[in-house]
């Protein structure tokens, strides 16, 4: 079964276990989330099955929107609530009537610092595990692109909290962006809560607790999210054996999000899901190609 399969991880649960259950039921079948969740955080992740693992780096390059609390009068050293206090200077005297001015800041491309705990590897090894065994980690900032902060619910002056909801690109640490946001207020800040709500088209509310029945998605959902062709007859049967096809061929073509890549291209077909790179003139190559195989029973 080649498919996509989109849970509601909850809070304290950690995506690997996501993971886990779904290829148990799965009876063992290949399956990845296409990006991680920290256990302190909730929301979607989205899990790929068969060779649809093969489709990993594109599904991360999609858009992600998460909704946050931050807190604001300390700093942790995880950047969330999990950590310990390494700095409280208590919110009493924070004006957050310069919220909005501080946000615009982190509006678009800019470099972030990712979290010391981390999943980022350092030498083969997560940050977070040379973090907690008291070791250095030196970390260099990454570039993140943020395409809308929306406030949700304004600071407030009671308990120091503001609730955000932030679009943004691969790779982008809401944990960072509370921290820096605590630095530049001059109280400190932390996340307090964090749910992802989407990615690309994918929303939370198709998504399943991890216990419940698994329900696969087709890979034409996740074509819709990415500017491509659809093809067929020769063309697809060219495309599939790894020959190069001519783009004016296309039966059709649609715009979606940026895939990370600005050669790419995504390729559906009756019988497949692939991606391609621009070759010449008019001319696309096949990168990946995975088959539209659907079979699943309750049983698996």
């Amino acid at each position: 079964m080649n498919a996509i399969i989109l849970i509601n991880k909850p809070k304290d649960f950690r995506s690997t276990k996501c993971v886990a259950i779904a290829r148990k039921k799965l009876n063992g079948l290949k399956t990845g989330h296409a990006g991680t969740l920290d256990s302190s955080a909730s929301g979607l992740l989205v899990l790929l099955s068969g060779n649809a693992t093969r489709l990993c780096e594109y599904v991360m390059s999609l858009p992600k929107v998460y909704r946050t609390v931050i807190q604001f009068g300390a700093e942790t050293d995880t950047d969330d609530y999990t950590g310990n206090v390494i700095s409280q200077k208590g919110y009493a005297d924070f004006d957050g009537s310069i919220i909005t001015k501080l946000l615009l800041r982190f509006s678009g491309l800019r470099p972030q610092m990712p979290p010391s705990v981390s999943a980022i590897k350092i030498n083969g090894q997560p940050a977070h595990k040379l973090a907690r065994s008291g070791l250095d980690v030196n970390l260099k900032e990454r570039p993140v692109f943020f395409r809308h902060i929306n406030i949700i619910t304004p600071y407030s002056q009671n308990n120091g909290t503001l609730e955000l909801e932030v679009h943004c690109g691969r790779g982008t640490y809401i944990r960072s962006l509370a921290r820096d946001l605590g630095r530049l207020s001059g109280t400190g800040a932390y996340v307090k809560s964090l749910e992802r709500i989407s990615t690309g088209l994918f929303t939370l509310n198709d998504a399943a607790h991890p216990d419940d029945e698994i329900k696969p998605l087709p890979l034409s959902r996740l074509a819709e999210n990415f500017t491509g062709i659809y093809i067929d007859g020769r063309d697809a049967k060219s495309f599939a054996n790894g020959m190069s096809i001519q783009l004016s061929h296309a039966l059709r073509t649609q715009r979606g999000f940026y895939t990370g890549a600005d050669k790419s291209l995504c390729v559906e077909s009756d019988t497949f899901l692939g991606f391609g790179t621009y070759a010449g003139y008019e001319y696309l190559k096949p990168d990946v190609i995975v088959p539209k195989d659907m079979l699943y029973s309750s049983s698996c």
